[in-house]
Order: C-alpha cells, then structure tokens, then sequence
C-alpha cells in the first residue's frame, strides 16, 4: 500500500486500483440485504462488536436554524468535537468576500465556488457561533471529519469540475479561530495520499472507535476506504476495509456519509422544488452499508423535519454526548434551512440525531 507522502505539485497520476484487505466472511446486520454496486474487497470480521444504528428510529433535532458563519451560502458538512461538545461546519465562501492573497475577482460566489475556497464555523452544543477560519483552495466541502485528540481532516487541492472545485488530497489541520489556510500558499500543511489515483477525496471519522473513512472515486467510480485513524495519520495506511458506492444511489443526489465501527452511512437527497415539493415529506433517504462485504441492509426515506423550509440535506456525523462511551453515540445528519419560504431567506443550519437503539 502507498504511504501517505506530502504533496508535490505534479498532474495527477492515472487510476491503479489497489489491492486492499484480507478475504474473510461476516455475517449482515439486522435489516433487508440489497445487492452491492460493483466489487467490494472483504475484510476480517468486526473487530468492534459496535451497534448499528436503526434508520427507522425517529430522529430528534440537536439544533434547529443555527446560524453559521455566512448566512448567503449552504451548509455543506459538518463534524462533532466530543470532548469539548463543539460542532464544525463548512460552507462555500460567501461572494464578496475578501480575503488575504486574492486576486481580482476572487472574492466574487461563483470564483470561491470554482476554487473550492471554504469557511469553517465553531458552534458551541447550542448551535452558537465561537468562531471561524477559511480554507482557500480545499473542495466543495461535503464531508469533514474531526479526530480526538483536535484535529479536523478535510478534502485539499481543489480542481475545477463543472462550476465547483472537488479536493484530490486530505490534509490534517487543527482549528485555529480567524485563521485562513491557503491550499496553493500556506507551507508545512500536512497533506496524505491514501489512495493512488484518486480524485474527488473527502474524510469523515467515527471518534467513538477512531477510524477515518475517506470517499474518493477511481475508474469513474465512488468508493470509500475506512483505516484506524492511527494508520492514516502513521506511516504506513492499510485500510480495514474498502467497498463501492452502493448501486442504491445511482442517480440520486450524494449528500454526505459517515462510519461508526463496521457500517457506513449515507445521506442522499434534494432540495424542496420542482419534483420535491415541499409538503411531499422529501426525497431523503438514509442508507446503511455493511462495510464486510459492502452489502446494503438498510435504506429508509427519512421525514426529519419535513416541515422545514428549504431542507437541503447536507452532511452527517457521529456526535457523543460522552467521548469515553461509545453507547453515548448518535448517528447526525443535517439539513441547509430557512425560516421563511422566501428564497433571499438567510441560509441556516438543522441537524437531526438518531441514538443508538
């Protein structure tokens, strides 16, 4: 397996598909059995014995049109610090915006979005606001992932696809209030490359068993790849497991995912519209994916907060209530909200929890 390298500025390489994990047999968690999309590289048994959780288990809001950073642009992800009980969002750069080393027309929307210039809020466990950073030159942001210990992971070195910018690298970073990382500027950041090809990479992390999931996609493909934290931040990065998107998203719109111990999971959906009105309950579903044999055995169109204005889901994470009990977990995803149905209606954020059965 390749180690995780810093990066130099050489085009990307062309897709290797890597070989990845010893064949073991597990048996599926509770729930219907979906067939997988595509290969899927089995693993050893769970090493966990963690819970899953029940998609059909009626979710409560931790905190309902809290207000980030900028109040023109959406919510994308998000992620939980359990020690301290702080919420980290992303979101694009709001338009007009300036910041340190911008050029001419930098600081307009559809530049920030291109680039994949970010803004990182601190939320305290009301959904307050405590602080901010920028991160110019990362990705679209649709997941991120916060480690114990302080530490946030982050998709980095955004290319231009269509109108956004999508991260071809991780980095590690901590949160530093009011500062701003310049992927192309700032020097010693402490970039990895856990996958040889990959491109469109983002990270998210279970705190409760400290494994890192990355979803990256090769061949035209989406997979994620999950690793003890510690092997990704080390060294040498063998992932425990690594299996396909499964076949149930194709043709949805990806909103965000998220691991706790041997299963991932995902969040796809729209915005109320055309197609999606509101008042239809929404086209949210939530999946769960053994990461064994990379099987679906759960999917369920959820009706959190379907009276919400707007209600763009976006993002997920595991929050703990206790960082030291892993039974204090709940499975989070979010939604982007307004107050008013009027469509200038500042941007807000929703996160709903499912706890563990």
């Amino acid at each position: 397996m390749p180690r995780p390298r810093p990066h130099t500025p050489a085009p990307r390489p062309g897709p290797s598909r890597r070989t990845v994990l010893r064949a073991g047999a597990a048996a599926l968690a509770g729930g219907t059995a979906y067939a997988a999309a595509g290969p899927s590289h089995a693993a050893p048994a769970s090493r966990t014995a963690a819970p899953v959780f029940d998609l059909e288990t009626a979710a409560e809001p931790l905190f309902t049109h809290a207000r980030l950073h900028h109040d023109r642009t959406i919510l994308q992800s998000f992620a939980f610090d359990g020690a301290d009980q702080h919420c980290y969002t992303v979101q694009i750069v709001q338009g007009g915006t300036d910041l340190p080393g911008d050029a001419p027309g930098d600081s307009e929307y559809a530049e920030r979005n291109r680039r994949g210039d970010l803004t990182l809020t601190r939320l305290d466990a009301d959904g307050t606001r405590t602080g901010h950073m920028y991160l110019k030159g990362f990705g679209h942001g649709v997941s991120i992932g916060f480690e114990p210990g302080g530490h946030l992971w982050s998709e980095v070195d955004a290319v231009t696809e269509g109108a956004s910018g999508w991260g071809t690298r991780l980095l590690r970073f901590p949160f530093d209030d009011g500062a701003v990382i310049d992927a192309a500027e700032t020097p010693g950041l402490d970039r990895r490359v856990l996958v040889d090809g990959a491109d469109r990479t983002t990270a998210n992390v279970d705190p409760a068993h400290e494994r890192l999931v990355m979803r990256y996609r090769v061949d035209g493909g989406f997979r994620f790849a999950v690793y003890d934290v510690a092997d990704a931040t080390g060294p040498d990065a063998e992932p425990l497991f690594d299996v396909a998107q499964p076949a149930e998203l194709t043709g949805t719109t990806f909103q965000g995912y998220t691991v706790f111990g041997d299963h991932l999971y995902l969040l796809d959906g729209e915005i109320y519209g055309d197609g999606n009105p509101p008042g239809s309950g929404g086209n949210t579903h939530l999946t769960r994916v053994d990461l064994r044999d990379g099987t679906t055995t759960q999917r369920v169109r959820t009706l959190a907060g379907e009276d919400l204005h707007r209600r763009e889901p976006e993002g997920m994470g595991i929050h703990l209530t206790d960082p030291a009990d892993p039974s204090s977990a709940g499975l989070c995803f979010g939604f982007g909200t307004s107050t008013t149905p009027d469509p200038d209606a500042s941007r807000l954020a929703t996160i709903y929890r499912i706890p563990l059965p």
